[in-house]
């Protein structure tokens, strides 16, 4: 039997098999490029004949966690035992009932036939509003433990891999990519300078598009941490009753949790659960990882990772993102910023205190002793609170001296920030013991470890010392760095209110010209533009205050000031002017600005846009002198999308990261761009991996600054084993992209691909942008009106009043996810492919999949994003939901999509879309059998919330409507 007909006989069709993780991120353990294990003897799934018994004995040791049953068995258990706890709730008859549709959908995805489809939208129908709140529960919490099981396994097949236990190549490890590198030609010296200098820097943006509530994930962490410790040999059968109790009890717990989120977050609910996250997992995966990357560097004869290096760093927009969202006020910066060094004091609190009771050695260096010499006499009270040493520390034990006094002021630096986040009485100034800055903590961490090498203590010092300077390098002492964000407009009313003010004219009515010779004079001006007591309102009052705030925090507690909707090169000195108003003589602290190109005109005026700033010596001053010569730029992959459609924003987003790669060249300044990714293919999401290393040459250098939105927070980082990987995916795509480069794209390529922009983006145009019946048949088709009901994050959907033009992206792309039609993402691509094999250059497509890494990269994507859509589904939504004269556009659509398929499927040379990736096409065809159903349950929801007219809604309907859209977000793996 081949190695495919072997899985299917293994695989009971209505059985849970092996769930793709979320789009963004697809890490597949089952064959090198995702392609099916061969069934010849020498594909390690079978030993090769005529081999001698100790031969044999390697082979059988092998694969000792197998590609697909233990998945299997514990979607099985997971499943058997939630249908337990649903029986208990709802007795035998209720729980078969749900099975039925289960069975009926079952039929209808093996054979696409009316019949079954037609039984589950009879059965659906039929129900109560308070029996469709069950339905949509019971398959909505089956996706997530479904998801769940594919996350364990994969991170069983990673440390199967490790422990040499597995046949299947493991790719995007250190080890793999150190061996590409050097079969290229590069020496283990050119590997360890790169690696040592490169820096992956990680934005956690907590947009809204986390639909699960944290209750629940909660719970699905524990079920995951039971499933592996479920799989360990040393496990004993006492501790095997334990670990099905702990997985009962969440699974109990999880029925009876309500899943509707009853309140909206705040930015300050936003915030703490970035931290949560960064508490739970990364704290802890940042150093064991750099401990992998020193122990596959020294598999190849270079030492360790530098202790100055820097490869991980973290920002966050949870209170910093004020773009469209008015709860984020100046206030609420400050508050975010107080709660990230209060939560990160505490959490070194912990580390020194371990160290404490494990650094007892007496032996120390001449330099650790005189350190300690320069520590007060005075020191604090004894602290009957405190673990170990709380009253006496050991004059004779170096290490417990100084870690002591460190203590007492990562204590002292709890206290202060507990007592603002109380709103207790501060003192005016901030006490000498709380920590202000990474050096006052790191500096006594390194005199220590210094002193444990000299004196022959090297293993100790590579311990927990070791782990927490690196986390001290990664995290500082906000965890954090809060990123700023405000839409350009905002600047420009904050400068109209001054220049209006002081008799200079209005700025707002100016030209750019005019504006840009204004905001340089005021930047060789040492005299303030900004006068004492000037009265403002609105916009420009928020403006000026969060600026204060800003001044107030610093780059210790801030990362970078982003523009959105910028479109000039004003729009960038106009921060820089403002901010500088607030800096005072010292403007060192002042946070470096990043113009975000979000559109598809932004994207095309780049070049201008940064010729002129770097022209303007007074801004290339600012840019040498404060901003370390470095020009950062964030470019917006969501709004370029829904601005001109998938096509057009891929290769625009191309085309300007190579044109400002060059302007930077040409005047000397270090270009950094700021990748605004989202989760789904439609906003910029995909693999990471295959994303940075299709990326044009030259645009990364070494460093990557990249967005983690929402759900993917949680995909990347809700386990520790899936952080782990998520290090080492970026850790070695960014080293590959910089030391192996990209390919170029050839002469005709760009031919071909400014053709199929250009038609592509009429074509979506004249659709989303023209077409007289798609706002209405986009309003009464998909769930858009009703995605506010979720309560998944702190802001509103949209910019203000208007058509979909002004929708921000998220809910744009979530509301034809759920109805399964994934219009953005494709529209406007099979017209582009028909226009180009019209014209005889198809073949050029052809030949960019097959040779062009970028391309194929885009075309996988798409395959993945139509395997998803279902056009009988879309059409049920049609009929339930659409006025009769609208019905003929959605065939239209639905028209285009199928020729879109037949012309990706040529493109990819694939039979079915995603043959080239079987484990996905199995995954995605695998969780249709959870989701299908919710698509009719959603259909049905929506036309009794409608046709109440306004009136009065049962409760129990709303929260059906509600749970539906969360289990198609679980069982798409994406929410926007």
């Amino acid at each position: 039997l081949n190695c495919r007909r072997r899985r299917q006989l293994l695989l009971p069709p209505i059985m849970s098999a092996h769930f793709a993780p979320a789009e963004h991120n697809v890490f597949y353990d089952s064959d090198t490029a995702g392609t099916p294990i061969s069934s010849s003897p020498a594909n390690g799934l079978f030993p090769p004949p005529n081999r001698s018994l100790a031969e044999l004995s390697r082979f059988a040791r092998l694969d000792t966690v197998d590609f697909l049953s233990p998945l299997q068995e514990d979607v099985h258990t997971l499943r058997e035992e939630f249908n337990a706890t649903v029986a208990a709730a709802l007795g035998q008859e209720g729980l078969d009932r749900l099975l039925a549709i289960r069975v009926y959908n079952h039929d209808y995805e093996a054979r696409h036939t009316d019949a079954p489809f037609a039984k589950i939208v009879d059965t659906v129908s039929e129900m109560s509003n308070e029996e469709l709140v069950k339905l949509c529960s019971y398959f909505s919490n089956m996706c997530s433990l479904a998801n769940i099981a594919d996350d364990v396994h994969r991170i069983r097949r990673a440390r199967a891999y490790q422990r040499g236990e597995s046949s299947s190549a493991y790719r995007h490890s250190c080890d793999e990519a150190f061996t590409d590198l050097k079969s290229k030609g590069h020496t283990p010296e050119q590997i360890y300078e790169a690696l040592s200098k490169q820096t992956v820097e990680m934005v956690l943006t907590q947009h809204p598009t986390q639909a699960l509530r944290r209750s629940i994930l909660d719970k699905l962490h524990t079920i995951a941490k039971a499933l592996l410790k479920k799989t360990t040999e040393t496990t004993t059968p006492l501790e095997l009753e334990e670990i099905k109790r702990e997985i009962r009890g969440s699974l109990v717990a999880m029925w009876h949790t309500d899943e509707v989120r009853r309140t909206k977050p705040t930015p300050e609910d936003e915030a703490r659960n970035t931290l949560q996250v960064l508490e739970e997992t990364v704290w802890d995966a940042v150093p064991h990882y750099i401990r992998a990357m020193d122990t596959s560097l020294a598999k190849i004869g270079m030492p360790r990772m530098p202790l100055d290096s820097q490869p991980f760093v973290f920002g966050s927009w949870a209170g910093g993102d004020r773009d469209g969202n008015p709860f984020v006020l100046p206030e609420t910066t400050r508050q975010v910023a107080t709660i990230n060094r209060f939560r990160t004091a505490k959490l070194y609190l912990e580390e020194v205190a371990h160290l404490m009771f494990s650094l007892s050695s007496m032996y120390a260096s001449d330099e650790l002793l005189e350190y300690n010499k320069q520590l007060p006499k005075e020191r604090g009270e004894k602290n009957i609170i405190l673990r170990e040493f709380w009253n006496h520390v050991p004059p004779k034990e170096p290490y417990r001296l100084l870690l002591g006094y460190l203590r007492e002021r990562v204590l002292a630096t709890v206290h202060y920030y507990e007592d603002k986040l109380l709103g207790r009485p501060l003192p005016e100034e901030v006490p000498e013991l709380v920590l202000k800055n990474r050096k006052e903590l790191m500096e006594p961490m390194m005199v220590m470890y210094r002193s444990l090498h000299e004196t022959h203590q090297g293993e100790v010092a590579d311990g927990a010392l070791l782990d927490l300077i690196r986390r001290i390098s990664a995290f500082g002492l906000s965890l954090v760095k809060l990123d700023i964000r405000q839409e350009a407009g905002w600047h420009t009313e904050a400068l109209n209110t001054i220049t209006e003010f002081i008799g200079d004219g209005s700025y707002a009515e100016w030209d750019e010209d005019k504006r840009v010779a204004y905001l340089t004079k005021a930047l060789s001006s040492k005299r303030p533009l900004l006068p004492k007591r000037m009265p403002a309102e609105g916009k420009a009052k928020t403006v000026l205050e969060t600026l204060e705030v800003i001044a107030e925090l610093g780059k210790q507690d801030l990362g970078a000031y982003v523009i959105s909707m910028c479109m000039t090169p004003s729009d960038v000195m106009a921060v820089v002017v403002l901010q500088r108003e607030f800096a005072g003589p010292d403007t060192s602290d002042i946070l470096r600005v990043a113009p975000l190109l979000e559109t598809v005109d932004a994207l095309q005026g780049c070049v201008n846009t940064l010729r002129v700033l770097f022209e303007n010596k007074e801004y290339r001053a600012v840019v040498s002198r404060e901003f370390d010569n470095v020009q950062e730029v964030m470019v917006g992959y969501s709004d370029s999308a829904k601005d001109g459609g998938r096509i057009t924003s891929y290769w625009e987003l191309y085309k300007a990261q190579e044109s400002m790669t060059k302007v930077a060249t040409e005047f000397g300044v270090k270009l950094r761009f700021f990748h605004g990714r989202g989760g789904t293919v439609g906003r910029g999401g995909g693999p990471q991996h295959v994303a940075i290393l299709s990326q044009p040459p030259n645009t990364i250098n070494g460093y990557l600054r990249v967005t983690i939105q929402g759900e993917v927070i949680q995909q990347d980082f809700g386990l520790p084993g899936l952080a782990m990987k998520t290090l080492e995916t970026y850790t070695t795509a960014v080293l590959k992209a910089d030391m192996l480069g990209s390919v170029e794209a050839e002469d005709q390529w760009r031919e071909a691909m400014e053709r199929m922009s250009v038609v592509s983006c009429d074509k979506y145009r004249s659709i989303v942008h023209k077409e007289p019946r798609f706002v209405d048949y986009f309003r009464t088709v998909t769930p858009e009106g009703e995605l506010g009901l979720m309560n998944i994050g702190s802001r509103p959907q949209k910019r203000k009043a208007g058509g979909v033009e002004t929708l921000r992206a998220i809910p744009w792309i979530f509301a034809w996810t759920q109805i399964r039609l994934h219009l953005p993402v494709w529209l406007g691509i099979g017209t582009a492919l028909e226009d180009l094999k019209d014209q005889g250059k198809f073949d050029v497509v052809k030949d960019m999949y097959q040779r062009w890494p970028y391309m194929q990269s885009f075309f996988d994507l798409i395959s993945m994003v139509l395997a998803k859509a279902d056009e009988h589904v879309c059409e049920h939504y049609d009929k339930t939901l659409v006025p009769e004269d609208l019905r003929p556009f959605g065939v239209e659509l639905r028209q285009l999509l199928n020729k879109t398929v037949t012309l990706v499927l040529e493109v990819t040379d694939c039979k079915n879309l995603m043959d080239n990736e079987p484990a996905t096409q199995r995954s995605i065809t695998t969780r249709k059998q959870w989701v299908t159903p919710m698509n009719v349950a959603q259909a049905e929801a929506m036309r009794r919330v409608r046709a109440a007219d306004g009136g009065e809604l049962d409760g129990n309907l709303v929260d059906a409507l509600i749970i539906s859209m969360k289990a198609i977000a679980a069982g798409m793996q994406n929410t926007g």
